[in-house]
């Protein structure tokens, strides 16, 4: 089983589906008769990395998305995982990690600026193992200034970074104890 690669909004409808079906498989959600809303919003141009069983069924997902966000008197273009998922059923197999991990080679590979992208805290060690994804703990993220946008800490989410370009790190001291704004529409985050 290969880990594919396709950018999302090129994906088929039945491919789409798949995914969806996936989701609901994840988090016991009933399947929708209707199409449902896209996993990804079109402007963050996700990446989707994923892996079929035999019978043609996504097992494994993961999905890159990007944007140019302004933080201090800078603009940064980043990047980082978005909807990773395994079916409970093949749960074990390291499908995750191989996902992960060929999401993050992606990453490290892109012209981005910083990886940056939040987890719950039991899973901070598998992202680390899957693609050396730290953890930093004085960096809040904010889907937008909007006061009903979502929060890492208020969703008590762990935010892992890595600051990728030559310029990302010569800036990395604006990094620390920060708030970064992702300048998301109200009920995103990533």
């Amino acid at each position: 089983m290969a880990v594919e690669v396709i950018a999302y909004n090129r994906a088929s409808r039945a491919l789409r589906k798949e995914f969806d079906l996936l989701q609901c498989r994840v988090y016991a959600e009933p399947e929708q008769d209707a199409d449902p809303a896209p996993l990804h919003d079109p402007a963050l141009d996700a990446l989707s990395f994923y892996i079929c069983a035999d019978d043609g069924r996504v097992i494994s997902y993961a999905a890159v998305v990007s944007k140019i966000i302004r933080h201090g008197a800078h603009t940064f273009s980043i990047t980082g995982l978005n909807h990773v998922m395994t079916d409970p059923a093949y749960r074990g197999r390291h499908l995750g990690l191989r996902t992960v991990a060929a999401a993050t080679r992606c990453i490290e590979r892109s012209s981005a600026d910083i990886g940056l992208f939040t987890c719950d805290p039991p899973l901070a060690q598998f992202y680390e193992r899957a693609g050396a994804w730290p953890v930093v703990p004085d960096v809040v993220l904010i889907g937008s200034r909007d006061e009903e946008a979502l929060s890492s800490a208020t969703l008590k989410k762990v935010v892992l970074m890595r600051l990728l370009s030559t310029k990302a790190r010569a800036l990395g001291s604006i990094f620390t104890n920060a708030t970064i704004d992702l300048d998301l529409p109200v009920g995103q985050f990533l």
